[in-house]
């Protein structure tokens, strides 16, 4: 097995990253409907830290650490406990509803113009964990937990867009039976690896059992997923190039740096920030057909 790796430069990474750093204020609407403004933010669970987009020479703390973003779960994406995530930059949240009533989170992002669903019916999903000071006091808030003092919703001031970015999406098809097996659009697809300890890398192309790694560019036109074997940690991909198809074996799990490293999926952007697909979850990926 060839042990060739193609991460992503610190060029793409800089392009990748661009986004407000983290809030450091916000309103919260309590249970109760009260607005009280909290600042000195610091944020816990429901957000993630995209390691992958840091740059060691960056000019603020978030470029340096990457982004920290929202995890967010929309309705239908998988039913797998590990399943599809929307990591939308905390920065660039202008706001968050919760209706647990209906159990969905609403989620609206600076230059998005529908805001994002997120779902309540799974336990530790779309949950927001926040502290600040409100006044001359401490305090802690959650929202989507269904606790007894949850919020109502959190608005962000300043929140600033996720940097555009140019590419022909493809379109996937997920693995979800009750929702018919939607399609889902996402471009400029990496390799997502995480080493123990939990460090993220970013890879441009996969390493596969014989031949060259897979790169995800232009010359690959479908990408489907034949058998995920979660117990020989392989992967057996049908791929097209041009008129030409093939299989790969692509490992999830090979050696990075003198470490064992484990393929957590392919993550690809979209308009609110990052979306990240596990192997399992996926039906197919193809180009959308040129007019």
């Amino acid at each position: 097995m060839r042990r060739t790796w193609a991460v992503v430069t610190a060029v793409l990474v800089g392009c990748l990253a661009r986004a407000a750093d983290t809030p450091t204020e916000a309103t919260v609407t309590d249970v109760e409907g009260k607005e009280v403004k909290v600042t000195g933010l610091k944020f816990g669970v429901g957000t993630h830290r995209l390691t992958w987009l840091a740059d060691a020479n960056g000019a603020t703390e978030d470029a340096k650490k990457g982004p920290l973003a929202l995890e967010v779960r929309e309705p239908h994406s998988t039913t797998y406990a590990k399943g599809i995530i929307t990591y939308v930059p905390v920065g660039s949240v202008e706001g968050i509803k919760y209706d647990y009533d209906k159990r969905v989170a609403s989620i609206s992002v600076k230059g998005v113009m529908e805001p994002l669903a997120g779902t309540l019916e799974y336990k530790g999903i779309n949950v927001l964990g926040f502290s600040g000071t409100v006044g001359e006091k401490a305090a802690v808030f959650s929202g989507g937990g269904f606790t007894k003092d949850h919020i109502k919703a959190v608005a962000f001031p300043g929140a600033k867009p996720v940097a555009k970015r140019a590419a022909t999406p493809w379109l996937v098809q997920i693995d979800q039976p009750k929702a018919e097996n939607p399609t889902l659009k996402a471009a400029n697809f990496k390799f997502l690896y995480v080493l123990p300890g939990g460090v993220e890398v970013l890879a441009d192309a996969a390493t596969v059992r014989k031949g060259d790694p897979l790169k995800l560019d232009d010359t690959v036109t479908a990408f489907t997923p034949v058998a995920v074997d979660q117990n020989t940690h392989m992967a057996a991909i049908e791929v097209q190039l041009g008129n030409i198809e093939k299989i790969v074996i692509i490992p999830q799990q090979v050696e990075m740096g003198g470490k064992m490293a484990t393929l957590v999926g392919l993550v690809g952007e979209v308009e609110a920030g990052w979306k990240l697909f596990p192997m399992h979850t996926i039906k197919g990926m193809k180009r959308p057909k040129k007019d």
